[in-house]
């Protein structure tokens, strides 16, 4: 399973009980035969701090992005992490966005195979609690999808 969002730092962090209850671990060598093995990409990272990213940093993230995943020879899914990630994962396999809308929540089977997931970006900045308890809802919700994808038979 591979991670995309614009903080991969931060995103451990954010995530950790996520990480923890899913059983999602960050090294080749898993101590449980349950485990999933996941890593948390770095090529959003380099995104201007506007509000939304400029298309041409969006190219470059999904020119790496691609690199990335034809190197990653048994990834099944992806979670994206906001509509940045979103865009540059279909950037970096070939589909068109008005193929593909952001559906957080929501698992979808791309043409070559591979599992996306999308969830909502968790910002470092402040944002009022009610907004931040629906995304972390919201990701706790994906979580039973994003296992029965990559354990049908657990």
């Amino acid at each position: 399973m591979l991670i995309v969002c614009l903080d991969p730092e931060d995103a451990v962090e954010t995530l950790g009980s996520f990480l923890r209850a899913n059983t999602i671990v960050f090294d080749a060598a898993p101590a449980s035969p349950d485990a999933i093995v996941g890593r948390i990409t770095t090529v959003m990272q380099p995104l201007s701090p506007q509000p939304l990213a400029l298309p041409s940093e969006l190219e470059e993230c999904s020119a790496a992005l691609c690199t990335e995943l034809q190197n990653m020879h048994r990834l099944k899914l992806v979670l994206t992490l906001g509509i940045s990630a979103h865009i540059a994962v279909l950037g970096a396999c070939g589909i068109p966005l008005s193929r593909l809308d952001f559906r957080p929540g929501e698992i979808t089977h791309l043409p070559d195979g591979l599992l996306l997931a999308d969830g909502c970006h968790f910002p470092t900045r402040p944002i009022p609690a009610d907004m931040l308890t629906q995304r972390r809802s919201a990701l706790t919700e994906l979580s039973p999808k994003i296992r029965a994808a990559l354990r049908p038979a657990a």
